[in-house]
């Protein structure tokens, strides 16, 4: 099975806890999970890994000035399958970018 670099992104348009990425097979290893403030002032955001069943926090509530961006993945997370990544913000407008690896067994 062929592993492919891919990426996924939203523009979070409110403030409800947003589905990124999601997986329904194999795993997946996100490489990277950027959330840009695009907005006029400051916000709060929060990253969660749902594991099939629960969600983890990666991110709560990191304050996040106008303009400013936050890498929310030092190394590697993996996806499990059934899995995905969800992202909130409290205000404002914001961007998130994810870096993956997919097709991962």
């Amino acid at each position: 099975m062929a592993n492919n670099f891919a990426q996924a992104d939203a523009t979070l348009a409110n403030n409800n806890l947003t589905t990124i990425v999601s997986t329904t097979g194999n795993k997946q290893i996100v490489i990277g999970l950027l959330i840009s403030n695009t907005g006029t002032s400051s916000i709060n955001v929060t990253a969660k890994l749902n594991n099939g069943s629960n969600d983890r926090s990666i991110v709560t509530n990191a304050p996040l000035p106008q303009g400013a961006s936050i890498e929310c993945i030092q190394g590697k997370l993996v996806i499990p399958s059934g899995g995905s990544i969800k992202v909130q913000k409290d205000g404002g407008t914001a961007d998130v970018i994810v870096s993956l690896l997919t097709d991962v067994a």
